[in-house]
């Protein structure tokens, strides 16, 4: 017998908005963003991007997701928290900021401890070790995402490679 499980997809540019879509089509998604217009956008099933699946599935598909800015009720309220949080990557100290994504994992600390914390963001090598390490969560997990960005749901529920 299959679970439904409820997902909070934190963040939602192209890979947080595709990842929400897919899993929506058999699990309970909030997809959570600090930005209203985003929200009410999805709401209202209309695509943030140019993606024409994810366009596709917000109109045609039967999708359980439900967009929100309230981040302690979706935490609060899920299995896994998807990370896919902005790290934009600051070329004149060399580092990634990854303040959206420590935030996020605060929050989630705060509200759901003991939820799954899967990081879709573009992090550096060691950041998963360090920030399980900082938080004391053998719940923070990192998946690393290969979508191209007018692609993003097809790439995700069509990988077209394998990373060894």
């Amino acid at each position: 017998m299959d679970k439904n499980y409820t997902i909070a997809v934190a963040g939602t540019g192209y890979v947080g908005l595709s990842i929400a879509t897919l899993l929506a089509q058999h699990h309970k998604v909030y997809a959570v963003d600090i930005v209203p217009s985003k929200v009410e956008l999805i709401n209202k099933r209309k695509s943030l991007s140019q993606d024409e699946y994810i366009e596709k599935y917000l109109s045609e598909k039967e999708l359980d997701l439900t967009a929100a800015l309230d981040a302690e009720m979706a935490y609060s309220a899920a299995d896994f928290i998807v990370i896919a949080a902005p790290t934009n990557y600051d070329s004149a100290t060399q580092h990634f900021d990854t303040s959206a994504v420590e935030n996020v994992i605060g929050l989630v600390m705060k509200y759901n401890p003991n939820a799954i914390m899967v990081i879709k963001s573009t992090i550096p090598v060691g950041y998963t070790k360090a920030i399980r390490e900082k938080t004391e969560s053998r719940n923070i997990i990192f998946s690393p995402e290969f979508l191209r960005e007018s692609k993003a749901l097809y790439n995700n529920g069509y990988p077209e490679f394998l990373v060894a």
